[in-house]
This record gives C-alpha cells, structure tokens and sequence, in this order.
C-alpha cells in the first residue's frame, strides 16, 4: 500500500522527468486516450521534461514539431515504428523519418511475427500483412534491416527492438552494437500479453552486459489483459542495475489515465516495491536524457 512519504517523493521525482514510449491519438484500430497535443499539455501540468510520441501507423515527428512550439515548456519528439501500416522495414521511409527529426526507430511491434498473432488473441486486433520478421532462415540480419542499422547509426538516434523474438533480438542487439549505435533499447521487457515469446531474467542481463539499455513499462502492470505486479519489474530492474535501465508508460490506452500521469503512478508503484529515490532519478532522468540527447 502507498505511503504518503513514497506520494510525496513521486510528486518530486516526476519534475525533469521523461517518458519515451507514449501512444497518441489517432490511431485506425484503437481510441487512444489523449492526441499529441493533449499528452504534452498533461506532461507540462506534472512537470514532465520531455516526451517521446509514439504510433504504430505513422512516423510521429510532424506533430511532434507542431505541438513542441505549442507547448514549449517541455522538450516533444517523433518517432518512427516500422509495422506494415506504416511500410514495413523500409529503409527509405527509416532515412526519411531520421532527416525530419526522428529520436526513437522501432522495429516492428504489433505486426512482428512474435506479436501478430497474440495481439489477435489477447485484443481482437487482426492486423494487416504477414508477420514481420527481421532475420533469414539462416539466422541472419535481412539487407533491409542491416541498411536500417546503418542509417540510425549514421544519426545516432535510438534504435527500439519493438515486439520481435528474443531470437531475433539476440541477432539485432549484438549486431548493432557491433556496428557503433549506441543507442540500443530492449522494449518493454517482461511485457508478455502482446508477445508470444519474452526474454528471461538471465538473457536481459545478458544483454545489458553487451551495452544494451533495457526499458521497463508500465503497461506491463496496467492493463486490461494481465497485470504484472510492480515488484517483478522492481526485481528486475536491481538485477540488471539501474545504469542500463529506463522507465518508460507504454501508455495511451482508453482504459489508462494519461501517459503523464501514469509515468508518476509507475515511479511511485517502484517506490513501493523498495526502488530507492536515486535509483528512479537515473532510469527517468538521466538515462533518457543521455539517449535523446538533451540536457
């Protein structure tokens, strides 16, 4: 149960903080809670320093440029996911986003061939396409994604891994690093009600090791399909070690508050679960400000 003195630490922690993976409105299969502009107004309300927009469907750096001169008090970013609606792994429309300012690719989510197929079972959503999937029948990076590889390297902006195959991802994230990005976020760990198949503890250690970040959301433990509790992710966070770590919401369904909000629901879920103060300064703070690149 919360305590006042964790609802009082999150109402400081969630000042300067930042949030890189929020779902906006429209989208063409689901109602999302807020739009661009209204997630941004919300984050400016709680104190929020920056926010990442984020759509399955369509890069999000056109609205994110208009709603940042709207809203300038807090820093808004697009993003690029590259699922079927949006043209799948397509390197032209990857170098496009990154020339207009995207700060976050994401390989594919919802449409990868690990996720297709249990979003249909868990939310009725039958997608578009084949499942996506980012690696040959030998077990090697498709041309398209190694291409992808070098442009976001080039840019030096964030690569996601999006929804695909620990498989595939123990293909990618290696890969990547090899090649000089920097930037390598392992999206939201732990989160199985979207994916058929999830990393384990040990391989998400693994993977930090190797340089990768590792994001933890909380769409993992609000949301209408299975709840994770808090403390699993908690658990998880102080066996990778905070350094490698970020929070982000996942947020934007119909049935959450708004992103912001939940942002300061998710370190105060973590305050709960024993997560010390400086700790979620560092996975709020300072690591998304290291990988968006602002101060």
């Amino acid at each position: 149960m919360t305590n006042q003195a964790n609802t009082q630490a999150a109402a400081r922690l969630i000042k300067g903080a930042i949030d890189m993976h929020i779902h906006i409105d429209p989208e063409s299969r689901l109602k999302r809670r807020q739009d661009s502009l209204q997630v941004a107004r919300t984050a400016k309300e709680l104190g929020l320093k920056a926010i990442v927009l984020k759509n399955r469907e369509y890069g999000t750096v056109a609205l994110a440029r208009l709603v940042q001169d709207m809203v300038p008090e807090i820093k808004v970013f697009g993003s690029f996911t590259m699922d079927n609606e949006a043209g799948g792994l397509n390197p032209g429309a990857v170098l496009a986003w990154i020339k207009m300012g995207a700060k976050v690719i994401w390989m594919p989510t919802a449409t990868a061939a690990n996720s297709k197929g249990k979003v249909l079972r868990s939310r009725g959503l039958d997608l578009p396409g084949e499942g996506q999937v980012i690696i040959d029948k030998r077990g090697k990076l498709l041309p398209e994604v190694v291409e992808i590889l070098r442009l976001v390297k080039e840019a030096d902006v964030v690569l996601g891994t999006g929804h695909i195959s620990p498989e595939e991802t123990f293909v990618l994230v290696p890969e990547a690093l090899k090649l000089g990005i920097k930037k390598v976020v392992v999206t939201h760990v732990l989160q199985d009600q979207l994916m058929d198949r999830i990393l384990t503890n040990e391989e998400i250690m693994r993977l930090a090791k190797m340089g990768a970040y590792i994001e933890y959301s909380y769409w993992t433990c609000e949301n209408i399909i299975l709840k994770v509790a808090p403390s699993v992710l908690a658990e998880s966070m102080k066996m990778v070690g905070v350094r490698s770590c970020i929070m982000t919401t996942d947020f934007g369904q119909i049935d959450n508050p708004p992103a912001p909000e939940g942002l300061k629901s998710f370190i105060t879920a973590m305050l709960d679960s024993g997560v010390p103060e400086k700790d979620i300064e560092t996975m709020v703070k300072k690591n998304p400000a290291m990988l968006l690149k602002i101060d």
